[in-house]
């Protein structure tokens, strides 16, 4: 890739640390560089990626979103993580001036410049259309990756005018492999370059000849429509068996984000004499507001509505902000 272009509009000492770091990094004569994994599934690792990887998923990604038409991009997630190094990379790829950001819940606040691509996590995709919902409109492609996009969320974007996607990915696919358009209901998934998939007992199975992936595992329960696309269910170790029924606790939680959030939350399963499991929403909260078991029945169906609404002072969160799902759980049945 050629050198970045770049402006630094920023006075986040970490932010521009992070960012000359990763340039310094990918500037030297290593053919590869380090990048810790977030720790969501797991205990976070350090991993090596490949440079020569990193470059094919900025072009794969680059050949699905039309990258070559594009001129800018912004950088508002953290260049310590990999979906902000391989912004970085995109950027240099397609030889786009790139502008470094606030790394905030609304990076958009005080933005005046049109991006032709950026991208977010949720959180401040919703706070921007929380605050300020016209800014968006200065940005004309737009990836979601990080966490889910609820439900909520896509059908709050239809009123922008931007493009947006969201990712599915990881760590180990050196970002992501595949797109969905948010604004499209009922909309899969959609392999991006030559990956396909499959599934093995509902669970999704990567093949990427571009990033030397010939059989990556993953523990993501999919509805698979062909090999190039699929829905994503949610995560096999985070499925709650309450009396038999499997209720994957990510669904559940898109359709409540639009009577919960922004406060933190999530739906976990708890032992039950009975039922084995029973789903439970426990909420970052000292109280509930309106908030009832009544207030869920009207979004939910009848067998995933929870069976208690639990208050903790704290959800716990991993190293890199994603919310703990094992250690939350296990600390309301500890308390």
């Amino acid at each position: 890739m050629d050198s970045v272009k770049y402006k630094i509009v920023t006075s986040n000492k970490a932010t521009i640390r992070g960012f000359l770091e990763f340039m310094e990094s990918w500037n030297n004569n290593d053919d590869h560089i380090t990048q810790k994994t977030s720790g969501s599934t797991g205990a976070p690792k350090t991993i090596p990626l490949s440079k020569e990887k990193m470059l094919a998923s900025a072009r794969m990604t680059g050949e699905f979103l039309g990258l070559n038409k594009c001129s800018n991009a912004l950088l508002c997630i953290s260049p310590s993580y990999i979906g902000g190094k391989m912004m970085i990379v995109r950027s240099g790829l397609y030889n786009l001036e790139l502008t470094v950001g606030e790394v905030s819940s609304n990076p958009l606040l005080n933005a005046s410049e049109h991006y032709d691509f950026a991208a977010m996590v949720p959180l401040q995709v919703e706070t921007i259309l929380n605050q300020n919902p016209e800014k968006l409109n200065l940005i004309r492609v737009l990836i979601i990756g990080g966490a889910p996009v609820s439900n909520d969320l896509a059908n709050r974007l239809k009123k922008s005018t931007c493009r947006a996607f969201s990712t599915y990915g990881m760590t180990e696919t050196l970002s992501h492999v595949a797109l969905k358009d948010v604004k499209k209901d009922s909309e899969p998934f959609r392999a991006i370059g030559n990956t396909t998939f499959r599934t093995e007992h509902g669970k999704l199975i990567i093949n990427c000849p571009e990033l030397g992936i010939p059989e990556l595992h993953t523990n993501d329960l999919v509805e698979l429509i062909d090999e190039k696309s699929f829905f994503w269910k949610g995560r096999a170790d985070f499925v709650i068996n309450s009396g038999g029924i499997k209720l994957h606790p990510e669904q559940i939680e898109q359709k409540l984000h639009s009577l919960i959030s922004p406060t933190p939350f999530i739906v976990g399963g708890l032992p039950d004499s009975k039922l084995g499991e029973k789903p439970v929403l426990i909420l970052e909260s000292e109280n509930s507001g309106s908030l009832t078991i009544d207030s869920l029945r009207k979004v939910l169906e009848k067998f995933e509505v929870p069976k208690a609404i639990i208050f903790t002072d704290k959800l716990s969160y991993t190293s890199s902000g994603k919310i703990d799902r094992r250690a939350t759980v296990q600390k309301v049945i500890n308390d």
